[in-house]
């Protein structure tokens, strides 16, 4: 058996708690002097049953020590016979005696142990609730995870319907970001827009998109909308009609008439 495996085989507490024999004592100290890990091990499982009393707060009992030592101290003070005592009675009142004496020893050696087994307790408690919180993470996660795919399939889907008219709105020439790109997928049954979010920087807090419709030479407002994480792929307003979608950038929630110098993005709907 290696040192680790000895340290592991329970000898440590055995042997703090009062629990081995006096053979595996034995061969515990050789081991401490021989080991340095040995006794770090002894040492720590010492400071953690300290440790385990002072947070309990608890103590055995005061009189503990005191009734021990009166129970032996008894048996080392001189017994008077009593001319009618039975010199038969005299052994068996004196290993009494030891026993309630051991007795007590062994209480104190159930408390010491019934300490370190809450502290043990304690221990495991706080481990299953980590675990706890990490598959609830976990779960958190997948359920997000869930939510994008979702929202990946739906978008697909629309994407890949026959019904769709796509119109490709690259950036303008005098855009604020020239490299801007946006896709409106316009229902030519339903009239409902799409709007894929290709390249767009990212806007100011106070400052919101907005789609416009050109009908009849006319910017017609189709809806504001917010940037997402991952792919964005927004529903707008009902345009019955339409020569081409523009974007420029707002203040939050939008105008009545767009800023054509903070036009981003335009495209003509063909077909």
């Amino acid at each position: 058996m290696n040192v680790q495996d000895y340290i592991l085989s329970g000898i440590v507490e055995s042997y703090v708690l009062g629990l081995s024999s006096p053979e595996e004592s034995a061969e515990f100290e050789r081991m401490c002097a021989a080991h340095s890990e040995v006794l770090a091990a002894r040492n720590a499982f010492e400071i953690e049953l300290e440790k385990g009393f002072q947070e309990q707060k608890l103590e055995p009992p005061r009189e503990l020590k005191s009734r021990i030592f009166s129970e032996i101290g008894k048996e080392k003070s001189p017994i008077t016979q009593s001319p009618l005592a039975k010199p038969s009675l005299i052994p068996r009142i004196g290993f009494a005696r030891y026993v309630a004496a051991a007795s007590l020893i062994l209480l104190a050696g159930s408390v010491l142990l019934n300490f370190y087994l809450l502290s043990q307790y304690k221990k495991t408690i706080a481990k299953n609730e980590e675990l706890i919180a990490a598959q609830t993470q976990v779960a958190d996660n997948n359920k997000v995870l869930q939510t994008k795919m979702l929202r990946y399939e739906n978008a697909i889907s629309l994407m890949q319907n026959p019904l769709m008219a796509v119109v490709k709105m690259p950036g303008v020439p005098k855009s604020p970001a020239p490299s801007s790109l946006a896709t409106v997928y316009w229902n030519t049954q339903s009239k409902d827009v799409y709007l894929l979010i290709n390249k767009l920087p990212a806007p100011k807090p106070d400052k919101q998109y907005q789609l416009w419709a050109i009908v009849d030479g006319k910017p017609v407002d189709a809806g504001v909308f917010d940037m997402a994480e991952g792919i964005s792929f927004v529903k707008l307003k009902t345009i019955p009609k339409a020569e081409a979608f523009a974007i420029t950038l707002e203040k939050k929630g939008g105008s009545s008439k767009p800023d054509m110098e903070a036009m981003y993005v335009m495209g003509k709907v063909t077909g």
